[in-house]
């Protein structure tokens, strides 16, 4: 039996992280050159689920990294020194404890996906040659030589998704071609539908009433009656809300009003009341006075700068291929909020994150603020410009014949464009004291679409991703054929 540690090692006070370098390791700095340096190994151990990327040919653009997984461990690096005589005798030996090992890096998944800038000369086709320094320039290079012919070498942006081995699951042939998918690219799993109804502007009726399969995921969510009460009495004070909104208004979480909303509404997919929710039994199409819910999409476009201080909605610049960060699959676990929102003059006992909450800048313009992505969604009665409420309150009332306009609902044509032109030089404005801008810096609105009535992002924007648009056009659909399949 060992002896029990009576007295604290001065090495247990540091901490190390441990590498498992897959390869034999003669210089270091060559070692910690093939990881990428320093600070990659120190983003890979400080960001969440990011993996270490090994090159075993550092130099080479091309080269696919092996990426070792973060493991926690509780081990000791023991620093030992055995002295020797010249006969091989150990004489002594001493051990320190040089630190302790919370995390280690493994690499123990596939590294021989590689590509490499290889060509076969037509007179010799068996023997290869590399190709590489006539595609990748070495230092400051002349203008001549881009004009320079060069090889044929299109690498694939990504090899597989996992590069570790995976248990295939055969599955069975289906029945018929009836009930495949028309769109089944990049289909992993079949997609949980929260049944929602998502119609077109073209549907002769609007729907009545939800689901039942949408009531019953309330109970299954643990969503009680009172947080559905909320949003009924939102949807009776105004019969069309954006999700945004909603989610000002509620202080719910995203996860709640991706359930409850199908209780209560159904979506507009295209037309002037697009991403937005309108309450079951209400059609706008049939109600001139929904013009102040039609939806007005703004997006401002700059050059220069001045494009960092409005940040887009979605970013593909920091975009990290999906090898490099390690897979999280965890079950999603349904959060009961038993906290409702406080009435006004009330106060709540606990206070909410700030970071948390969403704010009204992220469906309401005033002038004077500045929108929160280059993109936005506004609703023409949350647009508090006095110009264009001015505007809004001398438009003649439609004419008793008149049919409501696919792309411009009951508003008059050019009048979408006007409103953007006028948020526009607000926020140009308000963008101009931020600090120094460039003269060539224009700014301007874009009122580009999709055939249809669809811009390019409407739909990914309300969309989660485990939402499914059950039916688009005509929303009659047999219950029993939603809980095995679902149409997109």
């Amino acid at each position: 039996m060992d002896a029990p540690i009576t007295k604290f090692e001065p090495g247990l006070g540091k901490t190390l992280v441990c590498i498992e370098y897959p390869g034999r390791v003669v210089n270091v700095d060559k070692m910690i050159y093939t990881l990428g340096g320093i600070r990659n190994i120190s983003t890979a151990y400080c960001e969440k689920n990011r993996r270490l990327e090994l090159r075993f040919r550092p130099d080479d653009v091309f080269c696919k990294p092996a990426c070792g997984d973060k493991h926690q461990t509780s081990a000791v690096l023991l620093k030992v020194k055995v002295r020797r005589k010249k006969t091989d005798e150990t004489v002594s030996t001493k051990a320190r404890v040089v630190g302790k090992v919370n995390s280690v890096f493994r690499f123990s998944n596939l590294c021989d996906f590689q590509y490499l800038p290889m060509h076969a000369p037509p007179n010799d086709p068996m023997k290869m040659e590399c190709i590489y320094k006539t595609l990748v320039p070495e230092g400051m290079t002349p203008l001549s030589w881009i004009q320079k012919p060069a090889m044929y070498f299109l690498p694939p942006a990504a090899f597989s998704r996992m590069d570790t081995v995976q248990g295939y699951m055969y599955r069975k042939d289906a029945p018929s071609e009836a009930t495949i998918p028309h769109n089944i690219i990049g289909r992993t799993r079949r997609r949980r539908s929260i049944h929602a109804i998502f119609v077109n502007f073209d549907v002769p009726e609007i729907p009545r009433k939800p689901r039942d399969m949408a009531l019953k995921l309330l109970q299954v969510k643990f969503l009680e009656e009172q947080h559905l009460s909320v949003v009924r009495k939102l949807f009776e004070e105004r019969p069309v809300w954006s999700k945004y909104a909603l989610l000002c208004r509620t202080q719910f979480s995203s996860d709640q009003l991706k359930y409850l909303l199908p209780s209560v509404a159904y979506y507009f997919v295209t037309g002037p009341w697009r991403v937005m929710w309108v309450r079951f039994g209400y059609d706008p199409r049939k109600d001139t006075s929904a013009r102040v819910y039609q939806t007005l999409d703004y997006r401002l476009r700059q050059k220069g700068g001045m494009k960092t201080k409005v940040k887009a909605k979605r970013s593909y610049t920091n975009y990290l291929l999906p090898y490099k960060l390690t897979p999280a699959c965890q079950a999603k676990v349904a959060l009961l909020n038993k906290e409702l929102p406080c009435s006004e003059g009330e106060s709540s006992s606990k206070p909410k994150d700030p970071l948390e909450m969403f704010v009204e800048s992220n469906y309401v313009f005033k002038p004077g603020m500045v929108p929160p992505s280059r993109q936005m969604f506004y609703q023409y009665c949350d647009v508090h410009v006095p110009e264009i409420q001015e505007m809004m309150e001398k438009l003649p009332l439609p004419l008793p014949d008149t049919k409501c306009h696919e792309r411009d609902g009951w508003l008059p044509s050019g009048f979408a464009d006007q409103c953007r032109e006028i948020i526009n030089n607000l926020v140009v404005e308000i963008l101009k004291t931020v600090g120094p801008a460039d003269e060539s810096m224009t700014s301007e609105a874009s009122t580009s679409r999709k055939p249809g009535g669809v811009s390019e992002s409407s739909e990914s924007e309300e969309q989660d991703e485990d939402e499914d648009i059950d039916d688009v056009g005509e929303w009659e659909v047999d219950l029993d054929d939603l809980q095995d399949e679902s149409l997109t």
